[in-house]
């Protein structure tokens, strides 16, 4: 029996890679189910559909400024559930077995940022679960930039959050058992966020296919060059290689992605086909 969690809205709010952002939510839903599922993006990405995920057509987002707004200011109106599972196409629900009614005491949870002192080391927002009272809150705050929205939440304006709203943000112990994003990866977790760590849990067809699906900026980003040296350690050097040249393509040829993908073409070579 799967997971049952009719308390969360699963969310990917996505107007870049559409795809990869329900290929997220499907993942997700494999391990639990849950009150609502929707994917937000432009009108003309929402048909078709797979079963069980609700399209809500939003305006075209086209920075990530855009996309904090959007996360801040209009997407609490369309959460009705008690809690918000807010998720994009790099994180995903990974170990059912992992969850805790412990969650569902605090109004936000992220991984851990390990370089943040204590008091606002928590956390990452790309698979980050959300309290109606966290989302109510955090509209209120008066803030000219909003991003990166969870460093404007979590860190910048935690303290307000806490005095002013009584939103409790659960302590990195806790936030260790929900996610991990940077930290050393743990044994068990209930989700992650990060495209470096899609080889631990994607074959590599399927990473080669996702790469296609993915914009010029992504492959500009260190991101990519950090997946790219995990598709290396895994032995996956044909998406490496597409990666890196995808990479090059994109404006970055400098020494460190030349390295890689030097690595890239002498793995495959000696790698049986």
């Amino acid at each position: 029996m799967k997971l049952a969690l009719p308390e969360l809205t699963l969310v990917a709010i996505d107007t870049r890679a559409p795809a990869l952002a329900t290929a997220a939510l499907l993942h997700s839903m494999r391990q639990a189910d849950f009150g609502r599922v929707c994917l937000f993006a432009a009108a003309g990405q929402l048909d078709p559909l797979p079963p069980g995920i609700e399209g809500v057509p939003i305006a075209v987002i086209t920075s990530g400024a855009d996309y904090s707004r959007f996360v801040v200011r209009e997407l609490p109106a369309y959460i009705h559930t008690p809690f918000a599972l807010v998720t994009q196409w790099d994180g995903f629900v990974v170990d059912a077995s992992a969850w805790r009614a412990e969650f569902l005491q605090h109004d936000y949870i992220g991984a851990v940022w390990h370089d943040q002192p204590v008091a606002r080391n928590v956390g990452n927002g790309g698979f980050s679960l959300r309290s109606q009272r966290f989302m109510r809150a955090a509209q209120q705050v008066q803030a000219a930039v909003l991003h990166p929205e969870d460093e404007v939440l979590c860190r910048t304006h935690r303290a307000w959050l806490e005095q002013a709203h009584g939103v409790r943000f659960a302590p990195a112990e806790v936030a260790r058992l929900f996610a991990f994003e940077n930290e050393a990866v743990p044994a068990s977790a209930f989700g992650f966020h990060g495209p470096y760590h899609l080889p631990r849990v994607m074959d590599e067809p399927t990473i080669h296919a996702a790469l296609a699906q993915l914009p010029d900026d992504f492959f500009r980003s260190r991101d990519a060059r950090r997946l790219a040296r995990a598709l290396l350690a895994r032995g996956m050097a044909r998406a490496a290689g597409e990666l890196l040249r995808r990479r090059r393509h994109a404006g970055r040829n400098d020494p460190n992605t030349r390295l890689l993908a030097a690595a890239a073409s002498l793995l495959r070579r000696v790698l049986p086909s």
